[in-house]
This record gives C-alpha cells, sequence and structure tokens, in this order.
C-alpha cells in the first residue's frame, strides 16, 4: 500500500503531497486534477512494466504531460516531472525531463528522459546506506544480493526505467522486488463497453483472483469468487450497487 506520495510538474498538478490510508477519496470540482493524481501513479506501474515512454505518448507526449497550470509571466517553465511514492517496503522516486542538446541528429527531441531515479529502503529516511538503486540518465548503481554496489555507465536506455532493463532478478533481490510490486497494482478508471469490447465477447474463461485493468475476465474473476466460498458476500454487494 502506498502510504505517502508527491507528484511534482505533472499535467495541473505543480506540486502536491499526500498521505494515503487503505481507502482514499479524493474530490472537487471538474478539471481541478484528480485524475492527475490517478494517471500519475499509473505512470509508475507503466515504468515498472517496460512501458514509460509508450504511456508518455499515448497520453500525448512529454509536452503534453509535464506541467500546465498557470504560471507568472516570468516564471521559468518546470523543466522535470517528479513523482515519489513511500511504501511499507521501499521509497522510490522518479524524475523526467526533455533531452539535453544531442551531439548527434534525432527525430526524437521530445522522448521523454528519466534524469534521475532511485530507490531506498523504507524505515531509513534516505539514508546513503539504505539506497539499493542510484541512477543519474544513462549511468546507475545497483546494490546485488551481496551487498555490494553494481554500476552500469552508457548501457542503459534513457528513455526508459530501470525496471524495464533489469536483466538477472535474482541478482538485485530488493530493486526486483520493487518492480514486481508496482507491477502488481491495478488500476480500474474506466472500461471500454463499445462494440469491439472485449466484456462483450465470450472468452474462454481462467481462474482470476484479481481482476485485469480493462475489465476483460470479469465473469472469471466473479465465478473465482464464488469457487472460494464468497458467492453471497459477491451477490450482496451486486445488490447493493445495482438495486
Amino acid at each position: 500500500m502506498i502510504h505517502h506520495i508527491r507528484i511534482q510538474n505533472f499535467r495541473s498538478v505543480r506540486d502536491i503531497e499526500l498521505e494515503l490510508g487503505a481507502l482514499n477519496i479524493v474530490f472537487g470540482p471538474n478539471g481541478c486534477g484528480k485524475s492527475n493524481i490517478y494517471k500519475a501513479i499509473h505512470l509508475l506501474t507503466a515504468s515498472a512494466d517496460g512501458k514509460f515512454s509508450s504511456y508518455i505518448s499515448e497520453d500525448g507526449g512529454l509536452e503534453n504531460v509535464m506541467w500546465s497550470g498557470r504560471t507568472a509571466p516570468t516564471a521559468r517553465h518546470p523543466r522535470r516531472l517528479q513523482i515519489s511514492c513511500l511504501t511499507a517496503e521501499f521509497d522510490y522516486e522518479l524524475q523526467v525531463g526533455f533531452p539535453e542538446k544531442l551531439p548527434y541528429p534525432t527525430q526524437f527531441m521530445l522522448d521523454p528522459i528519466v534524469k534521475e531515479e532511485s530507490i531506498w529502503l523504507a524505515g531509513f529516511s534516505r539514508r546513503p546506506s539504505a539506497r539499493v538503486l542510484q541512477r543519474k540518465n544513462q549511468a546507475a548503481f545497483l546494490l546485488d544480493v551481496n551487498g555490494e554496489k553494481n554500476t552500469f555507465t552508457d548501457t542503459i536506455y534513457e528513455n526508459e526505467s530501470i525496471f524495464g532493463q533489469l536483466g538477472e532478478p535474482h541478482r538485485f533481490p530488493e530493486v526486483s522486488r520493487v518492480r514486481e510490486t508496482m507491477r502488481q497494482w491495478r488500476f480500474y478508471h474506466e472500461f471500454n463497453i463499445g462494440r469491439h469490447s472485449a466484456l462483450r465477447h465470450p472468452t474462454v474463461g481462467y481462474r482470476s483472483p484479481v481482476l485485469d485493468s480493462d475489465g476483460h475476465n470479469l465473469a472469471a474473476a466473479f465465478q473465482t469468487i464464488v469457487e472460494i466460498g464468497a458467492e453471497a458476500l459477491l451477490r450482496e454487494i451486486l445488490a447493493a450497487a445495482f438495486p
């Protein structure tokens, strides 16, 4: 569970810190930035899944994702998007920005670039000794299973999180554990119910203790709940939701 999150320069969110519990309700008028909090957390999961650049691209590109709120006429445009989250197990921070001047021609000058990425073990107030990942641009060190620092230089794609490029996960158990935890987060913002939606077509069922984000295994998830002995509770909840 996420206990604390800070989001900076993401869409309409200039700088916000939230202490979170088991259930959190965010409310406010349209356009105040509620959905951007949700999208920022979703970006972390996309990073853990090796889809950081594609998620930014599908959301309109970095120029569209970077701070878009009002600024004073003399204010400098923010150059970094920053998201950090604290759980009971780890403290993770991701900083993203635009490419610097490159010594070669490219058509990808608006690619999102991971400027810095860090992981600390939770409960140590970001002490240097508790850091298991430190990355700056394409250089990074990771703490391995023996507690030794392993340095990587110029071998990391700068437009992706370290998570999408982590080989030999058994060598870096702490970093791998963070990646797997973030990959397991689920987001149920909206389901496609159009004509071509998977929800409208028959599908092969499989035991589904977790509902997928697109809802395509909804029937299987319901049947899984029935078979583990919670059918009465399921029917009670559905009756309350759809009287």
